[in-house]
């Protein structure tokens, strides 16, 4: 359970490890929802969450995007993006379950705030957007803010 790190009478602060722990759990959803959104990736998903690869799943899988109708490229574009990663391990995906739960709180928290919640996605969402990136857009579209301030 958090506890407060901050000075009394400021805004709810979460400790380093709290941070790094939601923003992981951030990442996983993210790549979930990326590749769940509609698309064959979700099979990876469950592929990936048995934690065993077999032959049968493999060819199931296939087969399952054969007929989903998705092309070449964009399976060889999804599986190089997961080889060239960083993370290669189980901890890289989250199951279904644990997605939902996590979409869950983040529809019910965000839903008055659209903005944020397309900033969520932007952020986190596939690989995820740089906080410099984001910067240099908001920079963008706002010219007159330095880009300490959109940072």
């Amino acid at each position: 359970y958090p506890t407060s790190t901050g000075k009394p009478g400021e805004y709810f602060r979460l400790n380093t490890l709290e941070s790094v722990w939601i923003q992981g759990k951030l990442r996983m959803w993210g790549r979930w929802s990326y590749i769940g959104s509609g698309k064959p990736g979700n099979m990876f998903n469950q592929l990936l969450a048995s934690r065993k690869l077999t032959k049968t799943a493999i060819n199931e899988a296939l087969r399952r995007l054969k007929k989903s109708g998705t092309s070449k490229p964009e399976l060889e574009a999804f599986l190089r993006e997961m080889m060239n990663g960083k993370q290669k391990s189980w901890l890289a995906h989250c199951t279904d379950s644990e997605a939902m739960l996590i979409d869950r709180v983040i529809g019910t928290v965000l839903a008055e705030y659209p903005a944020l919640k397309k900033l969520i996605h932007q952020r986190y969402e596939g690989r995820g957007m740089s906080k410099r990136k984001m910067a240099e857009r908001l920079q963008d579209v706002n010219p007159e803010w330095c880009f300490s301030t959109c940072e």
